[in-house]
C-alpha cells in the first residue's frame, strides 16, 4: 500500500459542509513541509504556496492551500490514535527488520507544548525505537512521566515484539510488565535500581564473590574508546540468575542477572561506577552488551535529534491535540530520513527536501 492509500484509512471526522479541503491532501502537505524543516503552521502554508505546482503532481488540491489557522483546525479534527496506527503501519512495512531486533523503550517530555493550565501539562511521549535500524516504531502519549508505566503496557500490544529483546530503565522493573513481554515471546533487559530495593541486593550479593574472588569464571565482554581526552572502558559480567525463592516467585522469567562496570580515565582522574540488570536472555554478555549499549540510542539518535535538528522542546504548539500529531510527524519524518540511503546527516536531507522537489519526492515515494 502506497503512502495515500494509508492516509486515506484516516476517518475525516468533519461535517461535509466543511470538507472544503481534501484530509489526505493536507496530511501530505504538512508532512512535505515537516520533512523540508517548517515547524509551525505558518511556515507550514507558506512551503505550501510555494511549492503547490510539486504538491499538485502528487495530489489534486483543487482548493489550493488553507491558511495557516484552517490548517490547525483541519489537523485538530483527526483522530490522533487513528492517525499513530496508520502512520507507523506505513512507517514499519518500508522497514527490513533484524532477526533479532533491540528496541528500546523510553519517554520524552516535549516542554514547550503545553495547554492554557501551565507548564505541568507538559506533553510526554513514550516512544518505542529499534536501535539497529534507526527507525521509531510507535509513539504514545501520557500526561505525565509518572504514568509512563501503564502507558507502556498499553503500548506493548501495538508492537511486535516476539523474538525482540526489549530494553527499559529502572522505572519499568516492574512484574506486570515483563509478564507481558514474556507472555508474547519477547526478551528483555531492565535496570534495576532502588525501586526494587530487595531484588538490588540480591543480585548484588550475587556478583560479591566474584568481585572479592578474582580467580571466579564469569562470562563477560568488555570494549574501550577513546575521545574527547578521555578513555572509558565498558564490561558486561553476566551471570544465570538464582535468586531467593521469594524474588523467584515475583521475577519468573529472569534467567540471568547483568552487571556493567564503567571506567573513566580523563587525565589523572579515574572514575568507576557499576549498574546491575534484571534479564529473560540466556548467558550471552555480547549480546546483553549490545542491548544495554545501544539502549542510549533512543537518546542520542532520537531525542537529541528531536531536539536539535526539529527544534522540538521550543515548539509552542499550545493544543494538546495537534502537539500529538506533530509530534507523530517528526518521527515519521525522522524515520523517512533515517531510510533513505544518502550518506548524510539529516540536517543536510532536510536542506535538500527543501531545496530539492526530486529529493522531496524519493523520500515519499521512493
Amino acid at each position: 500500500m502506497s503512502l495515500f492509500d494509508h492516509l486515506k484509512l484516516i476517518e475525516d471526522t468533519r461535517s461535509y459542509i466543511n470538507r472544503h479541503h481534501d484530509l489526505v491532501d493536507i496530511i501530505f502537505l504538512v508532512l512535505s513541509a515537516t520533512v523540508s524543516g517548517c515547524k509551525g503552521w505558518r511556515e507550514i502554508a507558506e512551503f505550501g504556496n510555494e511549492h503547490i505546482d510539486w504538491l499538485k503532481k502528487h495530489r489534486d488540491f483543487d482548493s489550493g492551500i488553507p491558511t495557516r489557522h484552517s490548517i490547525a483546525r483541519i489537523m485538530k479534527a483527526i483522530d490522533v490514535e487513528r492517525m499513530t496506527l496508520v502512520l507507523f503501519q506505513w512507517s514499519n512495512a518500508r522497514r527490513q527488520a533484524s532477526q533479532r531486533p533491540l528496541i528500546a523503550i523510553d519517554g520524552k517530555t516535549l516542554r514547550g507544548a503545553v495547554n492554557q493550565q501551565g507548564k505541568e501539562n507538559a506533553l510526554h511521549l513514550v516512544t518505542a525505537y529499534d536501535t539497529d535500524d534507526g527507525l521509531v516504531l510507535y509513539q504514545q502519549d501520557t500526561k505525565a512521566k509518572g504514568s509512563e508505566i501503564v502507558t507502556v503496557r498499553d503500548m506493548l500490544p501495538m508492537l511486535d515484539i516476539k523474538d525482540a529483546i526489549l530494553s527499559f530503565d529502572a522505572l519499568h522493573c516492574n512484574q506486570e510488565t515483563l509478564k507481558q513481554i514474556s507472555q508474547r515471546k519477547g526478551d528483555y533487559v531492565v535496570q534495576v535500581k532502588g525501586n526494587q530495593p530487595k531484588l538490588r541486593e540480591a543480585i548484588e550479593e550475587q556478583f560479591k564473590p566474584y568481585w572479592e574472588q578474582e580467580t571466579l569464571e564469569i562470562a563477560s565482554y568488555s570494549e574501550s574508546n577513546k575521545g574527547h581526552g578521555r578513555e572509558e572502558c565498558r564490561s558486561v559480567f553476566q551471570l544465570a540468575a538464582n535468586l531467593p525463592k521469594e524474588l523467584k516467585k515475583k521475577w519468573p522469567s529472569a534467567k540471568t542477572i547483568i552487571a556493567v562496570e564503567r571506567e573513566r580515565k580523563k587525565g589523572d582522574r579515574t572514575s568507576f561506577d557499576t549498574h546491575y540488570y534484571l534479564s529473560s536472555l540466556a548467558v550471552e554478555p555480547e549480546l546483553a552488551y549490545r542491548a544495554i549499549r545501544q539502549h542510549w540510542h533512543i537518546e542520542n539518535k532520537q531525542h537529541w535529534v528531536l531536539d536539535v535538528t526539529f527544534k522540538e522542546d521550543s515548539c509552542r504548539i499550545g493544543d494538546r491535540e495537534n502537539a500529538k500529531k506533530m509530534a507523530l510527524l517528526r518521527r515519521i519524518v525522522l524515520n523517512l530520513l533515517e531510510q533513505h540511503p544518502l550518506k548524510a546527516s539529516k540536517p543536510s536531507k532536510m536542506r535538500k527536501a527543501a531545496w530539492n522537489d526530486d529529493f522531496r519526492a524519493e523520500l515519499f515515494f521512493g
